[in-house]
């Protein structure tokens, strides 16, 4: 048993067995994700069967597209967790405007390498939907990158579920996974990414039942619905809505025919590949008119004009440097902190300075004395945005005054 090195900034996320929580790597100086099974769940229960058998499949794999699982242990509380890389970025839904076919084409084409990959290797999804899916941040944009893993499993081995079991989301999950989880393959996650795809497009998904044997019938046995695209209203060059316009929908007929055979419901009838999937919808992209490739696609987050923090105390004439660029700074007492305090009365990770979707934070690491931020005390796992436009902003760690500030220029 090994007690998990990396300490808490924030929770990302919560279900009925575990958390998920963003932490940082003081060693490495980087952000990493860590999921904790709860305490109470027996490390021989079936969600902590699942739980390890994901962190042993995703070790050391380096796909496209996949989130790296780094390690995974128990700790000495008889919690199990795993350590993840960190990926700065946003929901599918938060980048991709329903009409887009370019970016949804950028999605299936990149997602879809990544299953391809994936099955290359043996590897079924099973439960991909747009919660397993984050885009990255890039210079040129962005990258789709799946996240999780949760109920994946080697199409060479026994299924862990018994025969006939449903096990997967049902807004998202094939026909043949609804009638039987312990025999699906490769088409079935192409389903899901087409089922993703329609959903970007409209708005909606495409089968949407008042409950789970409602839903469960239309996706075995309903056709595929038409799809309704609702487009912006039509604007002036200048960017201004033109008076009295209203959002159109319009009828896409071969992204319509895309879907009949990609939501076929007989999964020999789909696509034999995601990539043969992606060229497809590409064309029928274009051919619908709904493909408008930017001419320099943007990052999701404009990068820090001033990327150089200073710190410097009113105790102290040394003024010390940092790119943040280079990753989180730490403040405490331990050695291995990027900005030390020699105070006792302070912990030794005492709290965390990092950038996130463009923004600078400042977070208390759960301090045995508090973080005070601008004369308030700071919530721990509730970071603080700092300034980034030159302003000089306080920090006290218990007896001890920091005042910080982005500047231009590099460290010293």
């Amino acid at each position: 048993m090994a007690d998990c090195p990396h300490k808490r900034i924030r929770p990302l996320g919560e279900g009925a067995v575990g958390d998920v929580h963003l932490c940082v790597d003081v060693f490495d100086r980087r952000l990493v994700v860590v999921k904790w099974l709860r305490a109470e769940v027996h490390e021989n229960s079936e969600a902590a069967v699942r739980f390890t058998r994901e962190a042993d499949l995703m070790l050391g794999m380096n796909l496209f597209g996949v989130i790296r699982v780094e390690t995974w242990n128990v700790d000495d509380y008889g919690r199990t967790w795993m350590a993840m890389e960190f990926v700065d970025g946003l929901v599918p839904s938060a980048v991709i405007r329903p009409g887009d076919g370019w970016a949804a084409h950028r999605l299936i084409e990149g997602v879809g390498r990544s299953l391809d990959e994936l099955h290359g290797d043996g590897v079924l999804h099973r439960d991909l939907k747009p919660d397993n899916v984050l885009l990255r941040n890039r210079s040129d944009g962005w990258e789709p990158v799946i996240i999780d893993l949760g109920i994946a499993k080697w199409l060479s081995e026994e299924a862990a579920t018994t025969t006939g079991s449903v096990f997967g989301t049902p807004h998202y999950m094939s026909p043949e996974q609804f009638r039987d989880t312990k025999h699906v393959g490769p088409a079935t996650d192409r389903y899901a990414l087409a089922v993703m795809c329609y959903e970007l497009l409209c708005g909606r998904p495409p089968f949407d039942g008042r409950n789970l044997p409602d839903l469960l019938q239309q996706h075995m046995n309903a056709p595929v619905p038409p799809l309704r695209v609702p487009l912006p209203a039509q604007a002036h060059e200048n960017g201004s809505t033109l008076h009295g316009s209203e959002q159109r929908v319009v009828s896409a007929p071969n992204i319509d025919r895309f879907m009949q055979r990609a939501m076929a419901k007989d999964p020999r009838q789909r696509y034999s590949s995601s990539r043969e999937q992606s060229d497809a919808f590409a064309q029928a992209a274009m051919a619908d008119g709904l493909w408008a490739a930017p001419a320099q696609p943007q990052p999701l987050f404009p990068p820090l004009e001033m990327p150089t923090i200073q710190f410097s105390s009113p105790q102290e004439p040394t003024v010390k440097r940092f790119d943040v660029r280079a990753g989180p700074i730490v403040l405490g007492r331990h050695e291995a902190c990027q900005f030390q305090v020699s105070s006792r009365r302070l912990s030794r990770l005492h709290a965390c300075i990092f950038t996130h979707r463009g923004q600078l934070w400042l977070a208390d690491l759960h301090s045995q004395n508090g973080t005070v931020f601008q004369g308030r005390s700071m919530t721990p796992g509730i970071p603080s945005p700092l300034p980034t436009d030159g302003t000089v902003a306080s920090i006290r760690l218990y007896d001890r005054e920091i005042l910080i500030q982005a500047v231009p220029g590099p460290p010293g």
